[in-house]
């Protein structure tokens, strides 16, 4: 164990179990935040999500939500979420329970262990019924029903759902094209004792980061977690590596058409480049320069100087080694963005772009890494997150990551890029185009 210049505590509470608790004394509120981090698994995703909202809703000592809630409302107004998110090759379930500071609460009282108790009740000490399974059955009904508004409100967003779409087409039989919030078809076979089996599997073999926020006493949170772990005969998986960079054969071209009156273009792109490869943060930066704000080449060449698209960006995930830009579109200006994006690209791959286009990129990259450290939850978010990092940083020393790229290498990460598929979400076919509605084909 470990206490560092970065007012960062770390220890190790068993096999694959980490603790960090990080000393910030800005705010007023801290947090805990447990993430279990297990490989991507097709069969376990959607029961996996179930299982996520279901466990802030009860446990053993507090059977009914209005009891957690009252419980909740006890420490100062305390609160707990889950979230089910995608992480490399990884699914994360996160349980976080934000409370008032120490510091801040009369008397000796510690409410961060109190709260490290309570969300201790919640992951290890859920509902048990008299079968023995896990969870009330009508909280499981209830769970499954969210669980189905939110797969079905999926394509309600047509960018998102684009996006989806094209990531299930360019990555198909990778982690990366499964849906982490689950599928509707396997919503019948989730019993309680199919969550009973996720809760101990996670338990059991996941990877395990347990954060603390704020101005918490790290002892007493650290001893609690620490017991509660050596209760599971624990055979911790390793994390998966990264996906291997695949280069693209062939450009796959998909138009599908669907009750929308914008086209929604997505092109993914390939890159050499994951983490920990120290180029990582000058791919970065240019997906950035490429379309990431209004300073952005795809902004103010392809949609305002071009009129082609409504609007025009593009996002680098470093943990996957894809690039999407993302576009509204009339159907009939496909071709000529999908040139003109590919035109952009090799501006940047030239070294052609301004110095100021160059420092504006950089700039609003600073910017949005010091707001990282502008709420309790983003700075636990930020050091969550690092798991493939090779090391964890700090938000200020991600800056001085930033400052130190150049302009050569931000070309040099544009010349690597690869174009892997175009997809096209588009207006249903009128009778007068005399095209089939519906479908999906090459356009």
């Amino acid at each position: 164990m470990e206490e560092n210049e970065n007012n960062m505590y770390v220890s190790s509470l068993g096999e694959g179990i980490s603790f960090r608790s990080v000393w910030e004394t800005r705010f007023k509120d801290a947090c805990i935040a447990i993430h279990f981090v297990f490989p991507m698994n097709r069969d376990d995703v959607t029961v996996n999500a179930v299982l996520g909202s279901l466990l802030n809703r009860s446990c053993a000592k507090y059977r009914q939500f209005s009891e957690l809630d009252r419980a909740l409302a006890m420490l100062y107004g305390a609160s707990v979420r889950t979230a089910i998110t995608i992480f490399g090759n990884c699914q994360m379930l996160t349980v976080v329970i934000g409370f008032l500071d120490d510091r801040f609460v009369p008397g000796d009282e510690c409410v961060s262990g109190e709260c490290a108790a309570l969300l201790s009740e919640i992951v290890f000490r859920p509902v048990v019924g008299e079968d023995g399974l896990l969870f009330d059955g009508d909280e499981v009904e209830r769970a499954l029903r969210n669980t189905e508004e939110r797969i079905r409100s999926r394509i309600n967003d047509k960018e998102e759902y684009a996006s989806a779409r094209c990531c299930d087409i360019m990555c198909e039989g990778e982690p990366m094209s499964i849906e982490a919030g689950g599928y509707l078809e396997d919503l019948p076979d989730i019993t309680r004792e199919a969550l009973t089996k996720a809760w101990r599997k996670i338990l059991s073999t996941s990877l395990v980061e347990i954060i603390t926020v704020g101005g918490v006493n790290h002892a007493s949170v650290e001893r609690i977690f620490a017991r509660e772990f050596k209760a599971f005969d624990r055979h911790c998986a390793e994390l998966p590596r990264l996906p291997a960079y695949k280069e693209p054969i062939q450009v796959k071209e998909v138009t599908e058409r669907m009750d929308v009156q914008q086209s929604k273009l997505i092109m993914g792109f390939r890159l050499p480049i994951t983490e920990p490869d120290d180029r990582t943060m000058a791919a970065r930066l240019m997906s950035l320069l490429f379309g990431g704000g209004t300073t952005s080449l795809l902004f103010n060449n392809v949609r305002e100087k071009q009129g082609l698209c409504y609007y025009c960006s593009s996002d680098y995930t470093r943990y996957a080694g894809i690039m999407y830009v993302r576009s509204g579109i009339e159907e009939s200006n496909k071709d000529k963005v999908v040139e003109e994006v590919k035109r952009q690209l090799e501006v940047i791959a030239g070294n052609a772009f301004t110095d100021d286009e160059f420092n504006a990129a950089k700039l609003y990259m600073i910017s949005a890494f010091e707001s990282f450290k502008d709420s309790i939850g983003v700075i636990e978010s930020w050091y969550a997150f690092q798991l493939y990092d090779g090391c964890v940083r700090t938000p200020e020393q991600g800056v001085e990551r930033i400052k130190a790229v150049t302009r050569s290498q931000v070309a040099e990460c544009a010349r690597l890029a690869r174009l892997d598929t175009v997809y096209m979400l588009a207006p249903e076919a009128s009778e007068e185009t005399n095209e089939s509605e519906g479908g999906q084909g090459d356009d």
